[in-house]
């Protein structure tokens, strides 16, 4: 199967936008229902094509999986072909995330012009470290405790566990840990006190 506007260098490609305070319909829903067993079903494949594209990223992966979802959950939207539709909307989000990594990177001072900044240091590990608590608390009060800690085990442990590892430590599927995680970066995402207090970190880091 293709989808429709495939080959057709998107002509006619239709972009959809969730409007605030958008609610399911039972079509809408078994539509996306029907769009998650595929992913999980397909979690394993879709991570071995993208490391051998060397495009591989974790939660670019999980983050595109929740937007289509709710594409199709509160917009409507129509697959024909999951995998296709999947690769190029992951190939964007990865190309727009590896931008920003890009405009984010600062060139290092040389080492001659390095000064004793421990203090500040010291007192942005301190503001990291409220941040954190804070998000951790924002969690606890939203989401059942065992996703509140799978989400604290991840955000610990990370870099160094991944999904894989999470899974077989937890028995839980390697897709439902994505679509819990995904769902708990999000709402932190939609938290404009959490971004600004982040965005503040990297600039003293960046100073």
């Amino acid at each position: 199967m293709k989808l429709g506007n495939s080959g057709a260098n998107n002509k006619g490609k239709k972009y959809i936008k969730i409007k605030p305070g958008a609610v399911a319909t039972p079509e809408n829903q078994s539509k996306a229902d029907a769009f998650k067993e595929w992913f999980g079903l397909s979690y394993n494949r879709l991570q071995t094509e993208l490391i051998n594209k060397d495009t591989y990223e974790e939660d670019v992966l999980n983050d595109t999986f929740l937007r289509i979802y709710d594409k199709i959950l509160f917009g409507g939207l129509e697959i024909a072909d999951y995998k296709a539709y999947f690769h190029r909307a992951f190939f964007t989000n990865f190309m727009q995330v590896n931008i920003q990594i890009s405009q984010s990177i600062t060139t290092p001072l040389d080492n001659h012009d390095k000064i004793d900044d421990s203090e500040n240091d010291e007192e942005l590990i301190k503001t990291k470290f409220r941040l954190e608590n804070d998000i951790f608390d924002f969690v606890y009060s939203r989401y059942p405790i065992h996703e509140f800690e799978l989400f604290k085990m991840y955000v610990r442990l990370k870099p160094a566990i991944n999904y894989a590892d999470l899974s077989a430590m937890t028995s839980i599927s390697q897709s439902r840990i994505s679509e819990i995680i995904s769902k708990i970066r999000r709402d932190i995402c939609k938290q404009k006190d959490f971004s600004e207090r982040r965005q503040s970190t990297l600039r003293k880091t960046e100073c």
